[in-house]
């Protein structure tokens, strides 16, 4: 199946499932099918009315041969945008590692790290990066989180700032407590959250994000 007949009957299937942001991210690419933007979008559409992953990989594959210039892209929007979900969602499913040393080229630094468990799967490794800090303010937030076996991102996160309670942070200071102001999140195999503030803590502050 091409992939403008595949297009097609997924415009076609979203109308009917009531998915119009899908539905619009499928007409525009359609339009033209090679701009990487229109990629994104659909994407970033996709997971957010919950596809799963098995559902993502297909587009993921055409979408990404070039999976650093992919991720180079996503990075920009979202060094522009603090609302840009759909290219924060575009991130999952990327080689973990190469998402942040992309970042980190950009000039951002990494905060933080540290690893969470999950019931069934591997551990996820998640690195808080931020472009510039101010006092006890850093601004943006960049999150990713990859699984510790495959690699992959499944768990990435923007935020306008990180406030924290620590008056004057330094780097390779424990980060503590503090809170996200406007924050998203987008989780594999499905999970898509936005918040004005969400708390934050360290595991040296005794908890995770």
């Amino acid at each position: 199946m091409s992939l403008h007949v595949k297009l097609k009957k997924l415009e076609d299937k979203a109308i009917v499932n009531g998915e119009h942001a899908v539905a619009a991210a499928a007409a525009h690419l359609l339009q033209d099918v090679d701009a990487i933007d229109r990629q994104i979008n659909l994407v970033g559409a996709l997971h957010e009315v919950g596809y799963l992953q098995n559902s993502l990989k297909p587009y993921w594959n055409a979408f990404r041969a070039d999976e650093p210039a992919w991720i180079e892209r996503c990075l920009a929007r979202l060094l522009i945008v603090d609302h840009d979900y759909w290219a924060l969602a575009a991130l999952l499913g990327c080689d973990g590692p190469a998402t942040i040393a992309i970042a980190t080229g950009k000039g951002f630094k990494s905060a933080a790290t540290r690893k969470y468990e999950r019931f069934d799967k591997p551990d996820v490794h998640v690195d808080t990066l931020y472009l510039t800090g101010m006092g006890k303010v850093l601004h943006p937030i960049l999150e990713i989180g990859y699984d510790t076996k495959e690699m992959i991102n499944v768990d990435v996160g923007r935020a306008r700032a990180l406030s924290l309670e620590n008056q004057q942070w330094q780097p390779g200071e424990p980060l503590g407590t503090g809170g996200l102001s406007l924050s998203m999140q987008a989780k594999l195999p499905h999970g898509a959250w936005r918040s004005v503030w969400t708390p934050f803590t360290t595991p040296e502050a005794g908890g995770s994000t």
